[in-house]
């Protein structure tokens, strides 16, 4: 499913997640080629929760360029 979406997509990942790995990401981002993605040092899987600030700023950043 993630090779058919169009829209704008953004994947945010905590770099210690244990859940999400960057070879995930990775794979990802081969399926979905015009998605953006940030790695966010410092957070695990709840990223809002360990690094808020960046994640709101990759956040806001991304619906800004988006709008």
């Amino acid at each position: 499913m993630a090779g058919r979406l169009t829209l704008p997509t953004l994947l945010i990942r905590g770099r210690l997640s244990d859940l999400v790995t960057e070879e995930q990401a990775t794979e990802f981002l081969r399926l979905v080629p015009h998605a953006e993605y940030v790695d966010v040092a410092g957070a695990g899987h709840m990223i809002a929760g360990d690094r808020n600030d960046a994640f709101t700023d990759a956040v806001t950043t991304f619906l800004d360029r988006s709008a």
